[in-house]
């Protein structure tokens, strides 16, 4: 077979291999998609499922992309075939991050330092109070203005604020600390995402040598004391694990509680929904995460497999859609209407098998105390008409720009 020429407006974008069928090759760039001029990225997005369910892009050095929920999940969980090695496109712009760019069984000793500070009863028991006191706090400030920039005022504010807490980091840095972490996902040149990177890691290895001669009760205070431990192998480790606490307290949290409120901004329903039925929060917040995943997650191949016609190589790239997944129409009815009644159905936002979130309980915990605060003590909010209406952006976190709201104060 040729290879296969990807040709749009009459421009070459790129070749794809030869064993790669030319009906699955798609001009798709997922840091850029085309049909972001409605600053919906979801929507942007969802363009992949008008074509076949595993399709390959010239993009970042040429790449498979898997957009439904079943592909998702095995591949997700089929560590023998797909590793986590390489967990990033293009290749290289996700640091050395233990547990999540290592596969079983040497995936469990890293991920055993990091259990015992999220268990669900840990976060319920300590956190949860705490969380609750921050976004109080917030919901009274913000009520009496009448209108207010949610990501700014409180999307961001909220996550880093408990999140600082749970790992005892300087809130007043919050700013610097954030820069480094858009700067690191959201795209941009590999220089900056390396000086991104080594700002990270220079701040965090100084950290972990304080929190190793001051021990606290933080996950800090574990990683640093893992240097004792007989399966230590160098440094990295310690920065890498590190790392990945340092990031994934910095916008996960925040997005998804920006299109939570997107959500609810545009069903005025739904809100009063929450208000009049507590009880169906936590399916709320099911549901949110299943409309809303997040982290698009990327695998190194590790043997030739076929999948649905596509016949990939060991060596090759595939990237995950998981903000696809729970847009499939093949699994869920509507899927882009959220439905607070939706039968139980599992989804993919959090990750599967082994490499399942570890601050699952965390994020989940600060989703609902939000939505439990926010349904008590704020009036029905809606888009502020004077200001621009919402909107989104790709990368391999996908985040809310802006969401401009208002209500009755």
């Amino acid at each position: 077979m040729e290879a296969a020429r990807l040709i749009v407006d009459d421009v070459r974008l790129g070749e794809a291999p030869p064993h790669v069928d030319p009906a699955l090759v798609v001009d798709f760039d997922y840091l850029a998609p085309a049909g972001m001029e409605g600053g919906d990225v979801y929507k942007a997005l969802s363009r992949l499922h008008q074509g076949p369910d595993v399709v390959w892009t010239p993009h970042h050095g040429g790449h498979w992309m898997s957009t439904r929920a079943e592909d998702i999940k095995w591949v997700q969980e089929t560590w023998e075939l797909f590793s986590s090695k390489e967990k990033s496109v293009p290749r290289g712009s996700l640091p050395y991050m233990p547990p999540i760019t290592y596969d079983p069984p040497d995936h469990a000793r890293y991920r055993a330092v990091f259990n015992p500070y999220f268990t669900r009863r840990r976060i319920e028991e300590e956190y949860e109070p705490k969380a609750r006191a921050v976004i109080q706090a917030l919901v009274r400030r913000l009520r009496p203005q009448g209108r207010c920039e949610f990501v700014s005022a409180f999307g961001i504010v909220a996550p880093i604020v408990i999140f600082f807490d749970f790992v005892n980091l300087p809130y007043d840095r919050r700013d610097e600390f954030l820069g480094w972490g858009h700067q690191l996902s959201g795209g941009n040149a590999r220089e900056a995402r390396m000086a991104a990177h080594q700002s990270i890691t220079g701040y965090l290895g100084e950290l972990l040598e304080q929190r190793l001669e001051h021990p606290g009760p933080d996950i800090f205070t574990g990683i640093s004391q893992w240097r004792d431990n007989p399966r230590f192998s160098h440094r990295e480790e310690l920065t890498g694990m590190a790392e990945l606490v340092f990031l994934g307290g910095l916008d996960t949290v925040a997005s998804a509680m920006g299109f939570a409120l997107w959500r609810l901004a545009e069903r005025p329903d739904l809100q009063q929904r929450l208000k009049d039925d507590p009880a169906v929060i936590p399916a709320a917040v099911d549901e949110l995460l299943r409309r809303h995943g997040l982290s698009s997650t990327g695998r190194l191949i590790k043997e030739d497999v076929e999948l649905k016609g596509a016949r990939m190589k060991a060596g090759e790239m595939i990237l995950n859609m998981v903000p696809l997944s729970g847009l499939d129409d093949r699994v869920y009815d509507d899927p882009f209407t959220v439905d607070f009644d939706r039968p139980p159905a599992p989804h993919n936002s959090l990750g599967n098998g082994a490499h399942r979130c570890v601050g699952q309980h965390l994020g989940r915990m600060e989703l609902r105390v939000m939505l439990e605060e926010w349904a008590k003590a704020m009036p029905i909010v809606r888009f502020d008409p004077d200001q621009p209406p919402p909107s989104s952006s790709p990368g391999s976190v996908l985040k809310v720009d802006r969401l401009h709201l208002a209500w009755d104060a």
